[in-house]
């Protein structure tokens, strides 16, 4: 049972959901750093599909290759930077083409055409693959990490491996999805679905199915927040 107590809690200061250098600080160390969920694994099933994940400034082709598996490349020619590809999902036939200079790359991100670029003296094409991001997948989920050097997913992801098994999450296909833009510091969201002291009043249904107060936190340190809500 938690010792903790409510003396001295307090809410953050209002700078941290509004401060444009508090939100420079955390794109970097956490968006730019962590393993985030980019989507399900059902969405690219046979090679060559592809969907993009956005982060800030920053726009991933995630895909399936010849070999089955699944990679994240940065959404722009190793040439002039040019975005490869806008529309949101889809497949390629057999490689990605840009469509300035019609540089061409294989699905493993290897640069297979440059159209007369064998006339300038020291090009080589496996110079300019495309630049990869970190990739996994777990219990049907993709994560994408933009970090340098990230810490391996199974070690960052520890705390949860195995309490999700009884549900094979991987089994699961989406029926649906739903997207849409919420004018919000992301702090608030997160805090809104990580409690359900605010059920009663707002999710009335809700919560006589399941009441706020059978919910639980198993996981009170590390990265992950979160505990079951009992029936």
């Amino acid at each position: 049972m938690s010792t903790r107590t409510a003396a001295g809690a307090k809410t953050l200061p209002g700078r941290y959901y509004t401060s444009e250098t508090v939100y420079r600080r955390e794109s970097e160390r956490i968006f730019g750093e962590k393993w985030l969920y980019a989507g399900r694994a059902g969405r690219i099933t046979a090679p060559g599909d592809y969907f993009l994940f956005e982060n800030g400034n920053e726009n991933l082709i995630i895909l399936r290759n010849r070999r089955g598996q699944i990679r994240a490349f940065h959404n722009l020619c190793r040439h002039r930077g040019t975005r490869l590809c806008k529309a949101p999902e889809g497949r390629f036939s057999s490689s990605i083409q840009c469509p300035y200079h019609a540089w061409t790359y294989r699905l493993d991100g290897e640069l297979s055409g440059a159209p007369n670029m064998h006339e300038v003296e020291g090009f080589a094409k496996s110079d300019y693959p495309l630049l990869p991001a970190a990739c996994a997948e777990w219990e049907g989920g993709i994560f994408v990490n933009f970090g340098e050097n990230p810490e391996p997913f199974t070690e960052a992801y520890a705390a949860v491996h195995g309490k999700f098994s009884i549900w094979h999450l991987s089994e699961l296909e989406v029926a649906h999805r739903i997207e849409y833009t919420v004018r919000a510091n992301w702090k608030l969201i997160m805090q809104n679905y990580s409690e359900c002291y605010h059920c009663p009043s707002l999710h009335p249904a809700l919560n006589r199915l399941t009441p706020y107060r059978n919910s639980s936190n198993d996981l009170e340190a590390g990265l992950i927040l979160g505990g079951p809500m009992h029936l």
